[in-house]
């Protein structure tokens, strides 16, 4: 043993020496193109190497921590050297990098002597203990151990099956909170097992089998007591399920129902099973051989849910046809339904509980029947019923006819009626397009006409007619006794009018015709057998003895000058606006007046002239 200054100085340029000098081998070897020169043996070592030769391999003492090894080390260069407190190294030069030697590393076997074509089973074991050993309180614990394992088993009542040989990894119990329990438990088993014919007869075929927390693993691989994984003919995950390669069928691992999501070229299964015995073969179907308890995604075609071999994208199979139950559900996260639709066919959206083929809300149905029917509050059984107590309205196309009517008040699941007369049959709420003129009845099934109206008689509260504004301004009115009136809401006659109104076609531009106080225009001529004007002004003042009566030589003066009599229109007035016909009369009665008043002053004249004529001599 070499003994070395402490110092760091030197500590660092010993380390310094020996890189450099482990470097220069390094290099020489790579430029002479031989291998660093490895030996096989047991190496010692003391580690750290600062104060240590590198011929130095023995128990370390104080500070320093002995690493060992076995295999394929070397003194020269250093750093081939072991690296752990126990270390097994193979090292195998051979330019074609296949494995020259013995393959196994490290080899652990137990034997014993047997009369039997196996040796009797020996456990074999590596061992992970913390603690000190030999410590006076026992503080010494085993936290894990590999050992090798052989067991036998049956499932169910059938025979046993031979034994299964393989590797086990336990590992320290540990309660809740963490803290370390007494005894191990069992983490991973890696079996094999090999099949048997029907007969039992052993058969060259072996299977792998892995269990993580299961020390009789059922499966290819198998978590817990029920979780399993299977890749054979078909890759299968499953729970309370596994594939006897035995009977070749699968079984349940416990009593129960099984659930398993299976992968076969190309296609996936998803479904479960109704709950059965161990003993009975597993079955995935809730009827014949096309149904399914579950979801199967087809590699050609599509999905399906509820049957096999799916024909759409997406191939539903309710389960019944009973209207009662159901083939497809959608809710909401506050569990509210927002699409049903029932075996029946019927669709409810917004609805859980259709009446209809579609159902909207809580009144709103669709029918598709012998009567394409598009309804509030109602629905079609066998006759139309009303789906809550109230009223109801819908529109019905039937061989070409449309009808859009409503109902009175109606109880809860009642026969309805939309005749506005119970005792007529040819009466409607509502509106109707038959179907072979294309007439439209209003309140009439029947109509006769391009538009149909049917009034109800007498009726002076409901119009059978009427347009207005928002604000109720009536613009046309037709009420129960046939009167008609325009800007009239309760006309008295045949026909009212609130306004003026022009007959024909031509518009005349004179100001006469567009002032308001002239209600009626006429394009043409008027024939009536009486004609009564009314008028807030007549004549009759020219008979009052303050009247200024224009003496004939004024009145012959003004026509001479002005062509037509005072106060009469001229023909160009006549001509541009027209004649007031009160107004011309009242004008001519004046005219007439004066003139008596004139006949009566000439009269009195006559008179006079005649009574002197006979005190004249030549009538003796």
């Amino acid at each position: 043993m070499y003994q070395y200054s402490s110092h760091r100085t030197v500590a660092v340029s010993t380390h310094i020496y020996i890189f450099l000098i482990s470097l220069l081998l390094c290099v020489m070897s790579r430029i002479s193109g031989q291998t660093p020169p490895y030996s096989w043996g047991f190496y010692h070592r003391a580690e750290p190497l600062v104060n240590a030769h590198p011929h130095d391999y023995f128990h370390a003492t104080g500070e320093q921590m002995p690493f060992s090894g076995i295999g394929a080390f070397s003194i020269q260069p250093r750093s081939i050297l072991p690296k752990t407190l126990f270390h097994l190294y193979a090292f195998h030069d051979d330019i074609t990098h296949h494995l020259n030697g013995h393959s196994a590393v490290l080899r652990l076997q137990t034997a014993g002597k047997s009369t039997n074509e196996r040796p009797e089973h020996k456990t074999s074991s590596i061992e992970f203990r913390v603690g000190e050993i030999s410590h006076p309180f026992g503080l010494e614990e085993q936290v894990c151990a590999l050992q090798n394992v052989e067991s036998s088993r049956k499932v169910g009542s059938s025979h046993a099956l031979p034994k299964q040989r393989g590797l086990s990894i336990s590992v320290q119990k540990q309660g809740k909170s963490g803290t370390e329990q007494d005894g191990m438990l069992d983490a991973l088993y890696v079996f094999s097992e090999r099949r048997t014919g029907l007969m039992g007869q052993a058969l060259n075929e072996w299977y792998p089998r892995i269990g993580i927390g299961n020390a009789q693993p059922l499966e290819h691989l198998q978590l817990g007591s029920k979780f399993t994984f299977h890749a054979g003919g078909a890759s299968r995950i499953g729970d309370n399920i596994y594939y006897d390669m035995h009977e070749q069928q699968s079984k349940r691992i416990v009593h129960g129902a099984a659930s398993s999501i299976g992968m076969h070229q190309g296609s996936i299964i998803l479904s479960n099973a109704l709950p059965g015995t161990i003993s009975e073969p597993v079955s995935f179907e809730w009827g014949d051989i096309h149904t399914l308890r579950g979801i199967e995604i087809d590699s050609h075609n599509g999905m399906s849910i509820g049957k096999r071999y799916p024909q759409t994208t997406l191939d539903i199979m309710s389960r019944t046809s009973d209207e009662q139950s159901g083939a497809l559900r959608i809710q909401n996260s506050n569990h509210s339904t927002l699409l049903y639709l029932t075996s029946h066919g019927s669709l409810g959206i917004y609805n859980a509980q259709p009446k209809e083929r579609v159902h909207i809300g809580e009144t709103f149905t669709i029918h598709a029947g012998g009567a394409s029917v598009l309804g509030d509050n109602v629905y079609v059984d066998s006759v139309p019923k009303s789906i809550q107590s109230g009223r109801t309205a819908s529109l019905i196309f039937q061989d070409g006819l449309i009808q859009l009517a409503n109902t009175d008040s109606n109880p809860a699941n009642s026969q309805i009626s939309y005749r506005s007369l119970p005792l007529q049959d040819n009466t409607v709420r509502g509106l109707i397009i038959e179907n072979k003129q294309g007439h439209c009845g209003i309140g009439i099934t029947s109509p006769k006409a391009r538009l149909d109206i049917l009034a109800t008689p007498l009726d002076t509260f409901s119009p059978a007619l009427r347009v207005a504004t928002i604000d109720q301004e009536a613009f046309f009115t037709v009420n129960g006794q046939g009167n008609v009136g325009i800007g009239i809401p309760d006309p008295k006659h045949m026909l009212q009018v609130a306004g003026n109104v022009m007959i024909g076609k031509q518009w005349n531009d004179a100001p006469e015709c567009s002032a308001i106080e002239h209600k009626l225009i006429v394009d043409g001529a008027i024939i009536a057998r009486e004609l009564l004007i009314t008028s807030d002004y007549w004549a009759d003042e020219v008979f009052e003895d303050s009247y200024q009566l224009m003496t004939l030589h004024e009145l012959e003066r003004y026509i001479k000058t002005n062509k037509h009599l005072p106060n009469m229109p001229t023909e160009s007035e006549i001509h541009d606006s027209g004649m007031n016909v009160s107004k011309v009369t009242v004008a001519l009665l004046r005219k007439i007046e004066e003139l008596t008043l004139h006949v009566l002053t000439l009269n009195k004249d006559i008179a006079r002239m005649n009574s002197i004529i006979d005190t004249l001599p030549f009538n003796d």
